[in-house]
């Protein structure tokens, strides 16, 4: 819907005229929200996947690969800690990033719990699609943050 703008005319009549201006800036937020909100979701899905489907089912690819962080570890922290923590942290995290005005925090969240996840895979785990996966999110993550930022004056 175009929005109107009045001018004056020379016999004291307003005339209506389309600003091209305003009507491509609000289909580009409404542009920008659907995409944020997609990248949300994306991320969110991701999460609670991999949390309930391989880290809370205790999936045998998932039992594997926390028993070698634990090994890691020297055994400090116990395969199934390291394994439903983690799947606890990545739950909490995947509900802040579906509340709009936590979103920001989840995205951050994101960004420091793959950078994690990406090291633990560069020293410890190889690389594989979990690896791949965690560089994905994170540049999801890093997106949203970069799009959603404050421009200060």
């Amino acid at each position: 819907m175009k929005a109107p703008v009045f001018h004056k005319a020379k016999d004291v009549r307003f005339e209506i005229v389309t600003d091209p201006r305003i009507e491509n800036t609000g289909h580009d937020i409404m542009g920008k929200r659907l995409a944020l909100l997609a990248i949300r979701l994306l991320v969110s899905v991701n999460l609670l996947y991999a949390a309930i489907f391989l880290k809370f089912a205790g999936a045998p690819d998932s039992v594997a690969l926390f028993t070698r962080m634990s090994q890691a570890v020297h055994g400090l922290v116990s395969q199934p800690v390291f394994r439903l923590g983690s799947g606890a942290f990545e739950t909490v995290v995947a509900v802040l990033l579906l509340i709009p005005k936590t979103a920001r925090l989840g995205a951050g969240l994101t960004v420091v719990w793959m950078t994690t996840v990406i090291l633990s895979h560069i020293f410890v785990l190889g690389y594989g699609w979990f690896f791949v996966d965690a560089l994905m999110v994170m540049l999801v993550a890093v997106t949203y943050l970069l799009l959603t930022r404050r421009h200060s004056h």
